[in-house]
């Protein structure tokens, strides 16, 4: 099986694409809050730009997901599936909350153009919603890595 075997399973597109609204997100926010420090306004452009790209990278992450679930969930045993519908029931939990990160960072950046003494205030908003956003990418992505790995799960799916 080649690249673009891999590449044309959803599945793989998945699992390879939603490290990026993970750590994506993290560098984003450590750029915004450098930017916040220092009062360099590149730098708050460059983590509202980063924060909207790596957010909005959801959306086809999610759609790879959906597309893989059925094939996904006939490969697993009881307790694998139960982690893969929590795993997905977390992801349409936090999911709106990354849309609307990406879409209030495009926002963001351009109030920052058109106000530029209000561009602190307004990424001051955006890294706080970005950190909860964070912290649920997180939330999702530990529940996605107990699916196929017993060696992670201390417990059961809630």
């Amino acid at each position: 099986m080649d690249w673009m075997d891999l590449m044309a399973d959803p599945a793989y597109r998945h699992v390879l694409l939603n490290h990026i609204p993970v750590i994506g997100l993290i560098i984003a926010w450590l750029i915004l809050a450098v930017g916040l420090v220092l009062r360099q306004t590149v730098l708050l452009f460059t983590g509202l730009t980063l924060i909207a790209i790596t957010a909005g990278i959801s959306v086809p992450v999610a759609n790879y997901g959906d597309a893989a679930y059925p094939a996904v969930y006939d490969l697993l045993n009881g307790r694998s599936r139960d982690w893969l519908d929590y795993h997905a029931e977390l992801a349409e939990t936090w999911l709106p909350l990354l849309y609307a990160n990406s879409a209030l960072a495009i926002a963001a950046i351009a109030i920052g153009w058109a106000r530029v003494r209000w561009l602190p205030w307004v990424c001051l908003v955006i890294a706080l919603i970005t950190l909860i956003a964070i912290g649920g990418v997180s939330i999702v992505a530990s529940a996605g890595g107990k699916i196929q790995h017993p060696e992670f799960r201390i417990s059961e799916p809630p």
